[in-house]
């Protein structure tokens, strides 16, 4: 499934595609967190939809370089 199905375009407020229910947690430096708040701006999307969409591109991504 590709970002583009479970990530469209949303303006803030609402809620994750159904059948997120699991929370991950992490540590990220202040000046990540900056970048990632100046993404989210840009994208209109909250901190988290931000993060949830980065991290299915990064898994995307990863699974193409492992299949080549």
């Amino acid at each position: 499934m590709s970002t583009v199905e479970t990530m469209p375009g949303r303006a803030l407020g609402y809620r994750s595609p159904n059948g997120c229910s699991k929370q991950v947690m992490t540590q990220i430096t202040p000046d990540e967190q900056s970048e990632l708040d100046e993404i989210a701006t840009h994208e209109n999307r909250s901190r988290s939809a931000m993060v949830r969409l980065l991290m299915l591109r990064g898994i995307e991504q990863y699974n193409a370089a492992r299949a080549e």
